[in-house]
């Protein structure tokens, strides 16, 4: 369940970030690369794999890059468009503006954390017990 229903950020996020068009199989960021962006999916699907074995398909609405932008590591994952995509990728600078500036982006962030740590522990170990 979301902490933020019925809000969309994609027109937010298009309006503050950088709107980039990807073709499928264009590769967003790779395993191990340095973070400098966050993204959120406009149109289109993003493919998460990590160590080449596939993570998650990440739709509109959904943002993908917040952790290591968030902690400044590495990226955990290598991210591909899975077909014509559009992405609003975001600087560090404009993602805290957007954490101080509109509070539901914090519920938003959050919630985008919890559900990929759900899907990569659900990847790596299964189903629910």
């Amino acid at each position: 369940m979301s902490m933020t229903p019925g809000i969309d950020f994609r027109e937010f996020a298009g309006a503050v970030g950088t709107i980039k068009d990807y073709d499928d199989g264009d590769l967003v960021f790779r395993e191990g690369d340095r973070p400098a962006f966050m993204y959120v999916v406009l149109s289109g699907a993003v493919d998460l794999a990590a160590r080449s074995k596939p993570l998650e398909r990440i739709g509109a609405g959904r943002a993908l890059g917040i952790l290591s932008l968030l902690d400044d590591q590495p990226r955990t994952v290598t991210a591909r468009a899975n077909g014509a995509t559009q992405l609003a990728v975001i600087d560090r600078k404009k993602f805290r503006f957007m954490i101080e500036e509109m509070p539901n982006f914090c519920w938003y962030v959050m919630s985008e954390l919890a559900h990929r740590l759900r899907t990569t522990n659900t990847a790596l170990f299964g189903g629910p017990p």
